[in-house]
Parts: structure tokens; C-alpha cells; sequence
């Protein structure tokens, strides 16, 4: 009979259900993971051809080309507890043989807020070269306009994307468990956020460039793992950790809940956590149904309509409380972050009310919104020109017109156009409406005033004032989105049409 004494340890039970946590969170994501996989492991299978006589020799010996190997899992490191135990755990994993974390790189995301930043970069290097996994680390640079606590965060996910790509990682693991959790509820909470920002943070999430196609997922497998589980392990194990002088700091918000308000918290009730997290999920379904309505609202809003704008009479039919949701949608569609709910509000009174379409103006995040024609309609902010700029005209395709941002295209004519020689023996020079002008666009028609042709056109108010006017001898000849002076223009070889093009049009023409 075989000695106790070599029967291996039995595994800590508790550290049997934090692998069984992190194995089973991503097993269950990885199907969906390949799928999206597949296509880029494809392209490289192609790439990896075997020359001719490599090949009659393979197929000689009865030999195939080696598979490509798996995409790899990207851990964001930054030494302290929570990533160093899913460094830890994810290594146990892969050298016990579990297929989903054969392939670990870590990266270590260097935000240079802390004089330690360097000491901490060199530790994970170290750490991670023991347990034989590939670490890169990422300097970024914090913008502060929002706090150093977003900026940092917006740098981090912002490397971390760009490193996965480069990698061909199948996801991105990051560390966060069920205190963070519950600390960004109540962060939320106190600015007022509303279902979708009181959800918190998700069990996944995906990362998107800028760049179209680039798109990577996040995997949150420890979040219903408290903090004390965490530090348990790390006692239990004696693993080497960098602690943050910051995270001390009670100046900051979520620190000051960490170190005052959870632990007040538990000596009311001690299983509050629990109760908590139950709350934040349902906070979650109900986020989940408002963002089904608001798509559905926003299909509605926009179907008929040009690309990018919407329908005011659909919104005005929704009930009232599934306005600001829509309306939110379509922001968030054109990449503009909500608002606030006060904001929402103005820009529903006045794209609703019975104002002037002309004169709606709301700014959302550098941004226009404008009411035209029955639509709601985002665009840059356009400052029309004060100067007068004076162009000679020397037969080129196009001029720049530079206090206008846009150019002046001259095209030869296959109907009535200007006469070339006309148009270059005199200077032309552009001016900005000054009001009153009269115009003679129609050979049949009498002039009218630029205003009435404006409106004939469904130019809308707004635009107006940057649309440029085209003058020679102080004679206007060509108005932007209007066209040429009828009486100056005539069919026949030589003749020359004038274009505007200028900053995109509200509407198409």
C-alpha cells in the first residue's frame, strides 16, 4: 500500500473554485470568440504555403503543415493583488494542460502618474518571465480634462486595444472583482447615472478602434469574486505585489468608498454585498430592455430618413419618457457620449416646439444640433466668413477658397455655362451674404430676393451665412447651392459651369 506521504496535496478549495471561476468565464466565451477569430486565422493559414519540393516531401513522409497556434489570451498586469492572482491563476491553468490558456501575454499598462511607475514596469517583467509568459509594457500619456482617474482609464483601455491587436489576442482578461463592482454602482450612483451607468461594470465588454474591423473582447472573469478572496490567495501563496500609494488616497472618490463607506456598510448588515450585486443585476435587465426599446424607437425615428438624422413627427409620436431614449441612441450612434438629462431636455423642447427650424440651436459635445425640413440633424459648427478674398481665375480645375473651407470648381459646360475669357480677364471675388441681394437664376423667371431663392432651394437658415457669393465687378454671378446668374450664361464650345464645394450640405442636394 502506497505511503500518504506521496499522495500529492489535495488543492485548497478555495483555490479549486477561483480556477474553476476563470476557467469556466472564459470556456463559455471562447465559442463566440472563435467564431469572430476564424476569418483572421483563415487569412494566416493562406499566408503559409509550403514550397513545392517541401511539399512533395511532406506528403511523401505523410506529414501535414502544423496548425497555426490558438490566438493567445492578453492579461492587463499592473503587479498589484487582483491582476497578480489572475496572472497567477490563469498560468496554473495553462500548465495544468487546459487548452483555452495554452497561448498568455501579459501587458503592463505605464501611465507615469507615480515616481514608482519604472520600479513597477521591471517588476512585472520580472514576474512575468518567471512564470514564462511574454509581457509588453505600454507608456501612455493621461489627459487630464476629466479627472486623472478617466484620463488614466481611457489610456489604458486605449493601449491595451492596440496591443491585442498587434497580438491577435482572442480577448483581453482584466482583473476586476465584486467590490470594484459595487464600488462603480455607488460611484454612479452619486452622479446621478441612470440604469445603464448604475449596471456598472459588465461581465464583458468589446474594445473598438476608431478604425473599422478592430474590435476586441474584454473578459471580466473574477467579478463575483470579492476582494478578500483575493487577498486570501495572495497570503496563501506569498506572491509578490506592487502596492499603489494612490489607492490610499481617500481624496479620490472610489477610494473614499473603499476605505469609509463599504466597510460602514457591513457592520448595518454583513451580507449587504450579496443583496448588492443581486440589485445591480436587475439594474442590468432592466438597462438591457431600455436599450431594446431605444433601438427599436431609433429604427422607427430614422427609417425614410437621410443618413445620420431624424424624423421628428416619429418622435413626437412615442410616448414622452421613450423620447430622451431614442434621442440618446442616436448620439450614441454618431459617437457623442448622453448628455446630461437636462440637456436631453432642452434639445426635445426645442426640436418638438413650434419655433423656427432655422433658429434651433443646441451644442452637444462641440457639436450642432439643428431642425430642418421635419428633421433633427447633427453637424460641425460652421462660422461663416467676414472677409472678402479676391481670386484670379486662370483656367485651373478648382480654387481654394480658404476663408470658406471649401473650393470653387470650374468644369466645362455641356449646357449653358460662362464664357472662359470672360471669366479670366477680370478678377472675381468671393463675399459673404450681406443681405438684400437680388438674384436671376431662371431664364424665364424674374430675380427675386436671395432669401426667397434660398427657401425655393430648402437651403436651410443656418447654412446660409457660410454659403459663399460670387462676384465680378461688383456684379454677382453665381450664389453657392443656387447656381449662375442666368443672364451670363449661354450654351456653345468654351463654356465653363461653376461648382461649390464646400463643408458637407445639412441635406443632400
Amino acid at each position: 500500500m502506497a505511503s500518504s506521504r506521496n499522495r500529492p496535496p489535495k488543492p485548497d478549495p478555495a483555490d479549486t473554485a477561483l480556477l474553476a471561476a476563470l476557467q469556466r468565464a472564459v470556456e463559455q466565451a471562447l465559442p463566440s470568440i472563435d467564431r469572430a477569430a476564424a476569418p483572421r486565422r483563415a487569412a494566416l493559414r493562406s499566408k503559409v504555403r509550403l514550397a513545392p519540393a517541401s511539399r512533395s516531401r511532406a506528403a511523401a513522409a505523410g506529414a501535414t503543415a502544423p496548425a497555426p497556434a490558438p490566438p493567445p489570451l492578453l492579461l492587463a498586469y499592473s503587479g498589484g493583488p487582483d491582476s497578480t492572482v489572475l496572472l497567477d491563476l490563469a498560468c496554473r491553468l495553462r500548465d495544468s494542460g487546459v487548452a483555452a490558456f495554452a497561448g498568455l501575454r501579459a501587458v503592463h499598462v505605464h501611465h507615469g502618474l507615480q515616481d514608482q511607475a519604472d520600479d513597477w514596469a521591471q517588476h512585472c517583467r520580472t514576474q512575468c518571465a518567471q512564470r514564462g509568459v511574454d509581457c509588453a509594457v505600454a507608456s501612455v500619456q493621461v489627459a487630464r480634462g476629466r479627472g486623472i482617474e478617466d484620463g488614466a482609464r481611457t489610456a489604458r483601455y486605449g493601449a491595451l486595444l492596440q496591443q491585442a491587436v498587434q497580438a491577435g489576442a482572442a480577448a483581453v482578461l482584466t482583473a476586476h472583482h465584486a467590490d470594484d463592482r459595487l464600488e462603480t454602482f455607488l460611484l454612479q450612483w452619486l452622479r446621478g447615472a441612470g440604469p445603464a451607468g448604475l449596471a456598472g461594470i459588465a461581465e464583458q465588454r468589446r474594445l473598438q478602434a476608431a478604425t473599422a474591423g478592430a474590435a476586441v473582447p474584454v473578459l471580466r472573469p473574477l467579478l463575483d469574486v470579492p476582494r478578500s478572496q483575493i487577498l486570501a490567495y495572495i497570503e496563501r501563496h506569498g506572491l509578490a505585489v506592487v502596492e499603489d500609494p494612490s489607492n490610499a488616497d481617500p481624496r479620490f472618490a472610489r477610494n473614499a468608498l473603499r476605505l469609509h463607506v463599504l466597510p460602514a456598510l457591513a457592520q448595518i448588515r454583513s451580507g449587504y454585498r450579496k443583496s448588492a450585486v443581486r440589485s445591480i443585476e436587475l439594474v442590468g435587465e432592466a438597462a438591457e430592455v431600455l436599450q431594446e426599446l431605444a433601438a427599436e424607437g431609433l429604427q422607427a425615428c430614422t427609417d425614410g430618413a437621410p443618413d445620420g438624422m431624424l424624423r421628428l413627427d416619429r418622435l413626437a409620436a412615442l410616448p414622452a419618457v421613450r423620447r430622451a431614449l431614442v434621442l440618446r441612441a442616436w448620439l450614441a450612434r454618431a459617437g457623442i457620449e448622453a448628455p446630461s438629462r437636462a440637456r436631453l431636455s432642452q434639445v426635445l423642447e426645442q426640436a418638438l416646439g413650434g419655433g423656427r427650424e432655422g433658429r434651433m440651436l443646441v451644442r452637444v459635445a462641440g457639436q450642432e444640433l439643428r431642425r430642418h425640413g421635419g428633421l433633427l440633424c447633427l453637424r460641425q459648427p460652421q462660422h461663416g466668413a467676414s472677409t472678402r478674398e479676391q481670386l484670379h481665375w486662370h483656367g485651373e480645375a478648382q480654387l481654394a477658397v480658404g476663408a470658406w473651407g471649401g473650393v470653387l470648381r470650374f468644369l466645362p459646360a455641356e449646357g449653358p455655362g460662362f464664357d472662359a475669357d470672360w471669366l479670366r480677364a477680370r478678377p472675381l471675388e468671393i463675399r459673404a451674404r450681406s443681405g438684400g441681394e437680388r438674384f436671376k437664376p431662371h431664364p424665364t423667371r424674374p430675380s427675386k430676393r436671395l432669401k426667397h431663392l434660398y427657401q425655393e432651394a430648402g437651403v436651410p437658415e443656418f447654412e446660409r451665412r457660410v454659403l459663399p457669393l460670387l462676384w465680378r465687378d461688383d456684379r454677382l454671378i453665381y450664389v453657392a447651392r443656387i447656381g449662375a446668374d442666368a443672364r451670363l450664361v449661354e450654351t456653345g464650345p468654351g463654356r465653363v459651369r461653376i461648382e461649390w464645394q464646400g463643408a458637407a450640405t445639412l441635406l443632400p442636394e
